[in-house]
């Protein structure tokens, strides 16, 4: 690696704190960005901050300022406005960009698939129970709710804003074994399961647990990568990608 690039990392997955861990122990001067605190990681090993670009003249100007010389992007896979942005950014500046995305899951029949959270809401059921894993800033897209509860899945009881009447929040901090999942479901009686495909393990019991049960199940796409971006699977590969650079 060579000691004058400056890499950006955008983290808000397990991906991106395995990058960051192995650069960490090298000379390569890195930082990282995330859209939110995370709660189900711990602090990453390199400098970081909370922000997200407002816009791609925003994202420009921070890389510029910054004297980034390469774009990491291990962000979350359902952060596509960031991903598209960096992207954008990287290709107006003539920076070398890489996606980190892991494999998605494969879904099969009965489980059905939607494009968005707004999308799975209208084929929520009358009366149904659903179990919602898709993040506290979708409750939103579920009004009108046309089932009888949303049990909305949270990692903290931290304050904040009130759920809509329609919704109640399940905490609980991941990984979840099936088991775990299972008895969680039987014990809310939960008959419709609303997931987004991130791929992986560790999130994986859920959709198991729910398959097991007969749930229904609806799974939201995971958004596309940027348009000819470079895409890795692993943190080894991204690692592999800064060195060769």
């Amino acid at each position: 690696m060579e000691n004058l690039s400056h890499i950006l990392l955008i983290a808000g997955s397990a991906e991106a704190h395995e990058f960051a861990a192995q650069v960490a122990q090298t000379s390569q001067k890195l930082q990282a960005i995330l859209r939110r605190a995370e709660r189900s990681f711990g602090p990453l090993a390199v400098p970081s901050r909370i922000w997200t670009p407002g816009s791609l003249e925003a994202m420009k100007n921070f890389l510029t300022d910054e004297g980034i010389t390469a774009i990491c992007d291990a962000g979350h896979g359902f952060d596509s406005d960031v991903a598209d942005l960096a992207a954008a950014a990287a290709r107006d500046l003539a920076l070398p960009y890489v996606r980190v995305m892991r494999p998605v899951w494969t879904i099969d029949p009965p489980a059905l698939r939607a494009a968005t959270v707004a999308e799975a809401a209208v084929m929520i059921r009358p009366g149904a129970r659903v179990f919602a894993a898709t993040g506290r800033g979708t409750v939103a897209e579920f009004a009108p709710f046309a089932g009888d509860t949303l049990f909305l899945r949270q990692t903290s009881a931290a304050a904040r804003t009130p759920l809509p009447e329609f919704a109640e929040p399940v905490y609980g901090t991941p990984p979840f074994s099936i088991d775990e999942e299972i008895a969680l479901f039987q014990r809310l009686g939960i008959d419709t399961l609303i997931c987004r495909n991130v791929g992986g393990l560790p999130s994986r019991p859920k959709l198991e647990a729910a398959m097991r049960l007969g749930m229904r199940v609806i799974v939201i796409d995971r958004p596309a990568p940027p348009k000819k971006a470079h895409v890795l699977e692993t943190a080894d590969a991204a690692v592999g990608w800064i060195t060769a650079l």
